[in-house]
């Protein structure tokens, strides 16, 4: 194993960055546009990809208020993207799902996406792929896991503050 300076580590990670968004970001904001979407529009119907939620749970995971979350909703159905009902259990709350037009319109970008990292991929030696899935699949639970303890104390947590200061690949 190879030990990279945290300048080397932040080099790549700034440049992997860059590269999503120009190849990523930007094509998803395209194609936003041309679908009259939002970006929070389109937040809300990836993490109703997950499956039904409460109004009141949807607008604590995106942050914003009830009446924005109402005013937000009441957008996405008028376009046909999500449905909207009363609880089972409670009528006074409200649950909003993805209609099949809007599970149609998040499994489109799932694939373009797909299509984008599987291109790229294409480049490497079939070891090197598993080696880049299982790298990825490392940074997303060190991101889960940085986000859920964010969340817990209310404030992100220090660059440097883990016991390891060297990144290994």
């Amino acid at each position: 194993m190879v030990g990279i300076t945290s300048a080397k580590a932040e080099q790549v990670l700034n440049s992997f960055a860059e590269v999503m968004s120009k190849l990523l970001i930007e094509q998803y904001q395209q194609h936003l546009a041309s679908l009259d979407l939002t970006l929070l529009q389109a937040q809300v119907l990836r993490v109703l990809r997950r499956g039904p939620i409460l109004t009141g749970q949807l607008a604590a995971e995106l942050r914003i208020t009830a009446p924005a979350i109402t005013q937000l909703t009441d957008r996405l159905i008028r376009k046909g993207l999500i449905e909207r009902q009363a609880a089972v259990d409670d009528r006074r709350c409200v649950v909003v799902a993805l209609s099949a037009k809007g599970r149609r319109l998040v499994d489109q970008f799932r694939r373009q996406r797909s299509n984008i990292f599987t291109g790229a991929l294409a480049y490497l030696s079939d070891v090197e792929q598993a080696q880049v899935v299982e790298g990825l699949s490392k940074v997303i639970e060190a991101l889960e896991r940085y986000e859920s303890e964010s969340a817990s104390t209310g404030k992100p947590k220090e660059a440097g503050s883990r016991s390891k200061k060297t990144v290994y690949q």
